[in-house]
This record gives C-alpha cells, sequence and structure tokens, in this order.
C-alpha cells in the first residue's frame, strides 16, 4: 500500500511503501475507545488520600460509658463524626488506575487507528527529520502549510 511521504525542507510529494497487515484492518471503535479512556485514565497521578478510622494516631478510650449517660453510644473521638476523626467514604488513593490493557491490544488499537486514518485518506508518514525543530511555531507553520489539521502524531526511535 502507498503512503504520502511529507518531508520538512522540501515540497515534493513522494511515497512510501507500508505492509498491508498495518494498514487492511477492519476497524473496531470499541476497541480504539476502550484505549483512548485508559490512555485519559492514566494520563494524572490521582493519588488523593483522606485517612480512614483505623488510620487516624490517638486514643481508643470510650468517651462515655456505654449506659448509663443517657446521650448516644459512642466508641472514640476517631469516629467520622467528631472533629479531628477518620472520613468517611473518602478518596483512598490510587484506586483509579485498575483497568489493565494488554500490550498486544494497544498494538492491535493502533493499527486500527492507522486503518481508519489511511481508508479517510489522512494518513501521512513524516520522513526522517534531519534537523532538529527548536520552535513549535516552524512545526505548526509545516502542518498549515500541509493543510495538516486533525494530525496524529507518532513518534518512533
Amino acid at each position: 500500500m502507498k503512503v504520502k511521504l511529507l518531508n520538512l525542507e522540501s515540497t515534493k510529494s513522494e511515497t512510501i511503501d507500508v505492509s498491508d497487515k498495518i494498514l487492511k484492518h477492519k476497524i473496531n471503535y470499541k476497541l480504539i475507545k476502550s484505549v483512548v479512556d485508559w490512555q485519559l485514565n492514566h494520563l494524572k497521578p490521582r493519588t488523593a488520600k483522606t485517612k480512614q478510622k483505623n488510620e487516624i494516631k490517638g486514643s481508643t478510650k470510650k468517651i462515655v460509658p456505654q449506659k448509663g449517660s443517657g446521650g448516644a453510644r459512642h466508641a472514640s473521638r476517631k469516629a467520622p463524626i467528631f472533629v479531628g476523626g477518620g472520613v468517611a467514604h473518602g478518596p483512598k488513593g490510587a484506586v483509579y488506575k485498575i483497568k489493565k490493557i494488554n500490550k498486544k491490544v494497544r498494538k492491535l488499537a493502533l493499527a486500527h487507528t492507522l486503518s481508519k486514518k489511511n481508508f479517510d485518506k489522512n494518513l501521512f508518514v513524516l520522513s526522517d527529520v534531519k534537523k532538529e525543530i527548536k520552535k513549535t511555531k516552524e512545526f505548526n507553520n509545516f502542518l498549515k502549510k500541509n493543510n495538516l489539521m486533525n494530525v496524529i502524531i507518532i513518534s518512533d526511535k
């Protein structure tokens, strides 16, 4: 399969041969969505945590006797209803990142995304960059010059 090859320095149009194994997949939107959700889920650290009743330091001595005071029963000052006590139903740390996606599934989702871009005639390959791009403005001008607005950039060593 021929794919258009873009170059930063020159304006001449070239093509490159790409394997059909990568670009001829039947597009699975659910797979792509699950990988995108996984990526967005792992974007932020999300480490908010509050202390539970068992994590508060302090005495576990009963505040008032269980019977005879006429008031409600209380255990210790560590209970969530008291100032300085634990938090009931608060965030418990990094429990957002439980969802796991295998490497093979991630690669397959990337292949499906490339297939979709190729199907829409929006797949372009950037040739080896000889000079280092020091300014974002330079690369932005290159994207505007080639009329590339909705782009996916995949960098490989």
